[in-house]
């Protein structure tokens, strides 16, 4: 089956008119976490440790936000930080990542 390019919002369809048609419906319901947590239909992790560069131009820090936010108002422990002057890169702090999965799984 081919990776066929497809829009997944109207905003997007409505300024790129080279790949043509949106995704399904269904398929952009599973893409979107908000869809699932706290519904009690599904199993959430406990623990999070959401990154998101101060500078990053390929998500907007309001996603990342609103998912710790809808993760910690589920009762999840949600390890959330926004490191200054950085973009959408990750490996922001392994040796602080390794210590904080460390401490989870010496907790348990």
């Amino acid at each position: 089956m081919a990776n066929v390019p497809k829009h997944f919002s109207t905003i997007s369809k409505q300024y790129e008119t080279k790949t043509g048609e949106m995704a399904d419906a269904e398929i952009l319901k599973l893409m979107n976490p908000l869809n699932f947590i706290g519904t009690g239909k599904t199993t959430v992790a406990k623990h999070y440790r959401i990154r998101h560069g101060s500078v990053d131009r390929d998500t907007a820090l309001a996603i990342p936000a609103i998912l710790a936010l809808k993760l910690q108002n589920s009762g999840v422990d949600v390890n959330f930080f926004s490191p200054w002057n950085r973009g959408h890169g990750g490996d922001y702090d392994l040796t602080e990542l390794f210590n904080w999965m460390d401490t989870i799984c010496k907790a348990k």
